[in-house]
């Protein structure tokens, strides 16, 4: 919604440039067909005299017909309205991205602004030009562009509205000797919305349907600029969760997350008498489900925004014996998240790696949204203690030396700050962790 404006403006700037790539492909037409019939006009005019020509003579002013302007000619066009279209989307969005324009006239969002004109203006310029081609009879050169139009169109579908809310329900399974019955949890993270809506309440009838033991929610819930746009949708988050309860034997437990700064105390509102236990401060839930029957229960351990950054040290851990579940939004509290390490140095910086708890659970980094082949997770900018995590672990399921596990995952949401809400081959997820007694 907030990159309206700019495509109203870019759909002005799309008329202009393919009525101009119009123009030049009809402008060379009328040339051909003027001088076509100049020299028809002459073949007329000596044939109509007395004169006795040599059949070299008279092939100069033979009867022709109208040709086509060039290929080159056409291509050219096509070459330099695309440019100018790319000129007048670096231009616009590099007016928009000014101080002036932020804070004065609206907030864009300068990076989406520019994806969105690439998939939408581009598609729409390619589609444009390639009619025109197919009307100028330059059919090998239309299908091209319509296949590339095609092309970008699926590709754009894909990373704006396929990969970033189809939910993939990932499994994972963990044997252990410290249960004696099965426990399912479903962990998820960084729903991060600016509007709840059909993916939100997907997202919890998908939880629900896992049938859990235990649900964690990892904070980052809700991302919007404004003090009463940000009130009206904590409240519309809350509703969210009195409509769709999430109910689980063990409970469903929420921490806090690191968007609008440690926004603990304003958290509270959206899970006000809702069925989640929300907590900012550290707490460990001793022998979880001790009451229920569960033999032998389990360590749950929630850490504060502070302690997932890696302050934690070893006060999180517990002497019990029992299953240990550590929960943080950031992954760094389950890495020397200080140590700045490079993708190289795997081992090197696990905290505490002989004495690891059984599963560690975090999120925030969104698997990074854009992944390459063959390079991973982009870089983003703007975030040290993401850097301080190897991109390699930005999601994915970690095996410790003592037998733990560290699940980074996705989430569910996408970053509604700067960056793009795109993501590519980094589909949204739900968490599942069977515990399996061996």
């Amino acid at each position: 919604m907030d990159t309206i404006p700019f495509h109203l403006i870019l759909f002005a700037l799309d008329i202009i440039v393919l009525g101009g790539l119009f123009f030049w492909i009809w402008s060379r037409q009328n040339v051909g067909r003027a001088r076509s019939d100049a020299r028809n006009s002459s073949a007329r005019h000596f044939n109509a005299g007395h004169f006795h020509f040599s059949r070299f003579e008279r092939s100069l002013y033979a009867p022709v017909a109208a040709r086509p302007p060039s290929f080159a000619w056409d291509i050219t066009g096509v070459v330099i309205f695309g440019g100018l279209g790319l000129a007048c989307l670096a231009f616009l969005s590099l007016l928009v991205s000014t101080r002036f324009v932020q804070r004065h006239i609206y907030h864009f969002n300068v990076l989406q602004c520019i994806v969105e004109g690439i998939a939408f203006h581009g598609t729409l310029f390619l589609i444009g030009a390639a009619s025109l081609l197919f009307w100028n009879r330059r059919r090998f050169s239309a299908v091209f562009l319509g296949c590339c139009a095609l092309f970008l169109a699926a590709f754009s579908f894909n990373i704006l509205y396929w990969e970033p809310y189809h939910l993939r329900v990932e499994h994972y399974e963990i044997r252990t000797t410290k249960l004696t019955k099965p426990l399912r949890i479903v962990f998820v993270s960084d729903i991060q919305t600016d509007r709840v809506g059909f993916h939100e309440r997907n997202t919890l009838r998908k939880i629900q349907q896992q049938n859990a033991d235990l649900i964690i929610l990892g904070g980052d819930y809700i991302q919007i600029f404004g003090a009463a746009q940000e009130y009206r949708l904590r409240e519309e988050f809350r509703q969210l969760l009195l409509t769709y309860p999430l109910k689980a034997p063990l409970g469903v437990y929420a921490i806090v997350g690191n968007v609008r700064g440690n926004a603990s105390v304003n958290d509270f509102h959206m899970f006000y008498g809702t069925s989640v236990t929300f907590d900012w401060r550290t707490k460990t839930l001793h022998n979880l489900g001790a009451d229920q029957g569960w033999d032998p229960p389990i360590d749950l351990v929630l850490l504060s925004l502070e302690d997932s950054v890696g302050g934690l040290g070893e006060r999180g851990l517990t002497e019990s014996g029992n299953f240990i579940v550590m929960v943080g939004h950031y992954p760094n509290f389950a890495i020397d998240g200080y140590t700045d390490l490079e993708d190289g140095e795997f081992w090197s910086g696990y905290r505490n790696a002989d004495r690891a708890p059984d599963l560690m659970l975090a999120g925030h980094t969104h698997g990074g949204q854009v992944v390459i082949p063959f390079h991973g997770p982009m870089h983003w900018k703007g975030d040290e203690y993401l850097h301080q995590v190897p991109r390699t672990m930005w999601s994915g399921f970690f095996l410790y030396p003592n037998g733990g596990h560290l699940l980074v995952t996705r989430g569910t949401g996408l970053s509604r700050g700067r960056g793009p809400r795109i993501r590519l081959f980094c589909p949204a997820e739900i968490s599942v962790i069977d515990l399996i007694p061996k």
